[in-house]
């Protein structure tokens, strides 16, 4: 390297266009966030499976939600409002797979009313029977009053008047009907009344519509807000073309489709529409944490040269630094192209880690290159000094670190195993560059530094005396030692939360809106009914499920409609009679006692209502319409077409019973819509239990996921249970799992290496000490302010161990130079001392970046740990350790004979 620089110049940037061709030419980035975890392991390889099999898990969500009172806009609004997201969206083929914006009713036949909630299901039924009930004065005849036969419509308007006087309720048809609802019922009949007068054939009233605030009686995904279940969204289901090849292209879909819905929002005003689901919240997660890692990296480069130009007091020599730091980092893009082959979310990142950790060997160099060059003239003479004082210590804190990133291969969380290979192989690079490129650099252009750069070559100083005032070493490490007693009650305090949605950005839509919808369930597959029924069976008790939903719920309502279906009042209907001239007379007098009545409902408050639903004046307006239309026609065609009407109501009415006496079920008559929920392709059946308690609340999902396959676990035919809450629970605790063994194989690595450097245990405590007196005191600074352990900067603590060490592996050398050659005298604030502040600025300011700039709030969060814990290790080092060996100094004085070491 120094004999022959420009062939080691040569080779070295050789190398490095290599990698970046390489790199460039076969490096990938994935995106795929199923690929961050082994699929090897079952539980999670179920899950994948269960996707495929039925993808609406991974589907993009639409939400549509009302900005008032959702009650006073009309089912027609929320229905165009779906229908523009998904006439938008459609015309993005390149973008969009499949838009699932309604389930076809019509295709559903007399099954539809298979599909009901179970547990609403006997309340239709019971609405169904007061409708009848009330209109069964138009489909039964009627007795003979006084020798004459009342006409139907006339008895149908006796009653609502005798009704409204008696304050009777009608209860429900499908929706809830109740007296201050009747109005809208005589409202469309009284309207389809003067339409039928005014046209050619029969208008008969839009019953599956009247009830306006609830769009799902047309088939559209009309659900309760999760977060607000006095409230409802409607949702419009979009499966994107994936593309997990890079970055852009991940969230080009995603950002395509916010477009296109954004386009349509402003012809809907009284609605709020965004989108939210697993690809949205991927595609934020990733633009943010590329967003923060880019602006981090690059501001951390800048800041990291200045502050070596401070310290190192020597332009030239700060971007020798950064130089070479580029070669290591050039080389580790052609490692990861080797070793993996790809980028992940997670190893993205690598480069962050190569600025904060890998710098510090650079520094160490070049800290004594300064020192040295001023002692020597011949290149070679210098650079001999320079690995000799400082080659054995960055081996072991380079091996260390690397080691620390390494041994994340050995879990089961993919992201961390790759991004381990990468960063670790990229620290071994960096030190390289230190050993081939640097030398060669400054071999040939060694620049020129001040003359403050050349201190003595030796100074000699009398060994000092064992005992004296050596006691005032010992005053930092006593205090700080306080200071750990009383943070152990703020280290309590402090706690792992294994909350996922906690670590995205905070204010993003997508994550607001992702806690409105019930996202959480877990699933039991099975090709079997009958296994599937009894896997039913045993979670029916469970205090943790609220309802489960499967097609074993369409053939029970089907099963309780044959049942019940005898109690709906239809056996004496028959054909109306024709309406007669001289009845018309007696149907318009009645229908304006009726409207009189609902004016004087309304004025009374005892029928009016603030919804549109129960407006009595609209109710005797168009009673009055009607009656005006009446009495203007001929009344033999007046009586021809209301007894037309009639006929056609009552035809429509039996339609609309009909579903209450359904065929067989038929599951290959369902719309795909619903079929791809209840039954996946390859025939496996799936039933969702859904929790009763929030599940974002880790000790909620615990308690329901391990009381789940408690029971499921007894039953015969051995059914998979999958879904997202056991996948989410199961990843946590094995991805928890494998950073607390990543930690203690960290740390085990690290005290072997540091032993073998050391080769004394003494030396190797005091070293592996700056760890256990600066961690700690880490903890009870997050206890203090707040801040809890989670799935992002808790890998920050095998990074910790793995880079913290260095401090005391570079202090203990420190010592064990002075006691090796007396001249090397440690007293003041010297180059060691210097290299170490070097060190920790520029790790702690890389990652603190992160802290102050990012959005992510994993990323703020590891960069925060990363940050404040290389301060507290690096102050433990300088308070306690480096007084502890002065101390030592002191009382022993150096020696020469390296058996003594």
């Amino acid at each position: 390297m120094v004999a022959r620089p420009r062939a080691t110049l040569a080779v070295t940037l050789a190398l490095l266009a290599l990698s970046v061709a390489f790199a460039t030419a076969r490096l990938t980035v994935s995106t795929n966030q199923n690929e961050l975890f082994s699929s090897k392991v079952k539980f999670f390889r179920d899950f994948i499976t269960f996707n495929e099999k039925f993808p609406e898990n991974d589907a993009l969500y639409i939400i549509v939600q009302a900005k008032g009172d959702e009650t006073r806009v009309p089912v027609s609004r929320w229905a165009e409002a779906a229908e523009a997201i998904a006439a938008r969206l459609r015309a993005l083929p390149e973008h969009v797979r499949s838009v699932d914006a309604r389930v076809p009713i019509d295709q559903l036949g007399e099954q539809k009313l298979l599909f009901e909630d179970p547990r609403e299901l006997p309340d239709t039924f019971v609405g169904v029977q007061h409708l009848i009930g009330l209109l069964r004065y138009l489909g039964e005849p009627a007795p003979p009053v006084d020798g004459q036969t009342p006409a139907r419509l006339e008895r149908f308007l006796s009653y609502l008047h005798v009704s409204m006087a008696g304050g009777n309720l009608l209860a429900r048809f499908g929706w809830h009907v109740g007296q201050d609802q009747l109005p809208v019922l005589m409202r469309a009949i009284a309207e389809s009344w003067t339409r039928t007068l005014a046209g050619e054939k029969p208008v008969l009233p839009d019953l599956e519509s009247l009830d306006s605030p609830d769009p799902s009686r047309l088939g559209y995904y009309y659900v309760p807000d999760e977060s607000d279940r006095a409230r409802h969204l409607l949702l419009v289901r979009v499966y994107e073309r994936e593309a997990f090849d890079s970055l852009a292209a991940a969230a080009k879909s995603v950002d395509s489709i916010r477009a296109a819905v954004e386009s349509v929002a402003p012809h809907f005003p009284e609605f709020s529409i965004g989108a939210t689901g697993r690809p949205a919240l991927d595609a934020d997660e990733m633009r943010t944490t590329d967003e923060d890692s880019h602006k981090a990296e690059i501001i951390a480069l800048v800041a990291v040269f200045v502050g070596l130009v401070v310290l190192l007091r020597s332009l030239w020599l700060a971007l020798a630094a950064e130089l070479a730091l580029g070669v290591g980092i050039g080389w580790t893009f052609g490692w990861a192209t080797i070793s993996v082959g790809r980028l992940n979310l997670l190893s993205i990142v690598f480069l962050l880690a190569l600025i904060g950790i890998g710098m510090d060997y650079l520094l160490q160099i070049l800290s004594r290159y300064r020192q040295e060059a001023g002692r020597r003239q011949h290149a070679r003479l210098i650079w001999i000094a320079v690995f000799r004082q400082v080659g054995a210590p960055i081996n072991t804190a380079c091996m260390g670190a690397a080691g620390a990133f390494f041994v994340a291969i050995f879990g089961r969380f993919r992201g961390a195993a790759e991004l381990g290979i990468i960063a670790g192989g990229g620290l071994l690079l960096c030190l390289l560059a230190g050993y081939t490129f640097l030398p060669a650099l400054l071999t040939l252009f060694p620049g020129k530094l001040s003359a403050t750069a050349a201190p003595p070559r030796v100074r000699s100083e009398r060994p000092r005396r064992k005992g004296g005032r050596g006691w005032r070493w010992l005053i930092f490490p006593a205090l700080w030692c306080l200071l750990l007693l009383v943070g152990v009650k703020f280290a309590k305090r402090t706690a792992f939360n294994p909350g996922l949605i906690e670590l995205q950005a905070r204010g993003l839509p997508s994550v607001q809106l992702v806690r409105k919808l019930q996202t959480w369930s877990a699933v039991v597959l099975s090709k079997d009914l009958e296994t599937l029924r009894a896997a039913r069976d045993a979670v029916r008790s469970s205090p943790t499920i609220d309802y489960t939903d499967s097609v074993l719920s369409v053939m029970d309502n089907e099963k309780w409609l044959r049942e019940h279906y005898h109690e709906l009042p239809l056996e004496h209907w028959t054909p109306p009679p024709e309406l007669r001239s001289e009845d018309l007379a007696k149907v318009i007098e009645l229908s304006r006692a009726l409207a009189d009545r609902f004016d004087a409902a309304g004025a009374g408050g005892r029928a009016a209502s603030t919804k549109p639903v129960g407006d009595a004046k609209a109710s005797a307006e168009a009673l009055r319409g009607f009656a005006d239309a009446a009495s203007a026609a001929e009344p033999a065609v007046a009586a021809q077409k209301l007894s037309a009407w009639q006929k056609a109501f009552l035809r429509q009415i039996q339609e609309l019973a009909a579903p209450f006496n359904p065929k067989p079920f038929d599951l290959a008559k369902v719309p795909n819509e619903l079929r791809s929920h209840l039954v996946s392709p390859q025939g496996d059946y799936a039933l969702y239990l859904y929790p009763k308690e929030d599940l974002w609340k880790q000790a909620n999902l615990a308690q329901f996921v391990t009381d789940v396959e408690a029971r499921l676990a007894k039953v015969a035919g051995q059914p998979t249970v999958t879904g997202i809450a056991p996948n989410v629970y199961h990843s946590t605790q094995v991805i928890r799992r494998s950073f607390v063994m990543s930690t203690a194989m960290a740390l085990a690595l690290i005290v072997l290496l540091v032993w073998i450097d050391m080769r004394r245990l003494r030396n190797t405590v005091l070293a592996i000490s700056v760890l256990a007196f600066g961690l700690p005191m880490l903890v009870a600074l997050m206890g203090l302010l707040h801040v809890d352990w989670n799935f992002a900067n808790f890998f920050g603590l095998p990074i910790l161990i793995g880079a913290g060490h260095e401090y005391g592996v570079f202090m203990v050398h420190r010592y064990r130079e002075v006691v090796r050659d007396p001249r090397r005298v440690w007293g003041g604030w010297d180059v060691a001392d210097k290299a170490l502040l070097a060190c920790a600025y520029v790790t702690s300011s890389s990652f603190g970046f992160f802290w102050f700039l990012g959005r992510h709030q994993g990323l703020r969060s590891l960069g925060w740990v990363m940050a404040v814990g290389t301060i507290c290790i690096y102050l433990s080092t300088v308070l306690v350790v480096r007084p502890l060996l002065m101390w030592r100094l002191e009382r022993r004085g150096p020696r020469r004979s390296d058996k003594q070491i």
